[in-house]
């Protein structure tokens, strides 16, 4: 969703359909979610509600973004209370799995039904973070389809990325490229599967000094 890259895409590519990831897609209506938190956490320290204090705090913030199939009884517990503790914060979760539910949605008929209703909800609870996230989805919504119809997403890669700038913090810093490269593949698994010949994996390493 940066225009620049789209417009790009669009002039060397002519052809090729721009397809919104749901990576991104998720991550921007998380920040959405956040600052609802943030702003519910400043008001429970204020009342000096210590449970919904505990509950907010920035480190739980990835509890509440999760889907209940990935949390366990005694995180569904707490979560449960906290709804019914904090409206606001019940609002915004379910708004955060509505959306998910319609990017879950096999076809683009289904997804508008359902994206529909989401906008509904949108002007309903009048949150400023989910309103202007709504405009955004309206601005890429045809781009967005483009994911319910072919399912592409860079998950895996952006894993990938993930795994090898945590590695380059751990090692502060590489100045073997050699040994910085087998590191990424230890990383990735690749130098731990046996059915992989990686003297062959793109080039053969040379031997170590």
């Amino acid at each position: 969703m940066h225009d620049p890259y789209i417009n790009a895409i669009k002039a060397q590519c002519p052809n090729a359909d721009v397809v919104i990831d749901r990576f991104h897609l998720a991550q921007k209506i998380n920040e959405a979610f956040d600052k609802v938190r943030k702003s519910e956490f400043k008001k429970a320290r204020s009342r000096k509600d210590i449970f919904q204090q505990g509950m907010l705090e920035p480190h739980r913030r990835f509890i509440l973004m999760a889907r209940d199939a990935d949390l366990s009884q005694s995180e569904l517990k707490l979560i449960d209370k906290l709804r019914l503790a904090n409206k606001e914060i019940q609002c915004s979760m379910l708004m955060v799995e509505y959306f998910h539910k319609a990017l879950d949605q096999k076809n683009v008929t289904a997804f508008r039904k359902v994206l529909t209703r989401w906008y509904q909800l949108c002007r309903n609870t009048r949150y400023e973070p989910f309103l202007k996230f709504a405009s955004t989805l309206r601005k890429y919504r045809k781009n967005i389809e483009g994911y319910i119809t072919s399912r592409l997403t860079t998950a895996v890669i952006e894993g990938l990325n993930n795994k090898i700038k945590v590695l380059r913090r751990m090692g502060y810093g590489y100045t073997n490229e050699t040994s910085y490269m087998r590191k990424i593949l230890q990383r990735c698994g690749y130098l731990n599967n046996r059915s992989i010949n990686t003297d062959q994996f793109f080039y053969r390493w040379p031997n170590p000094a």
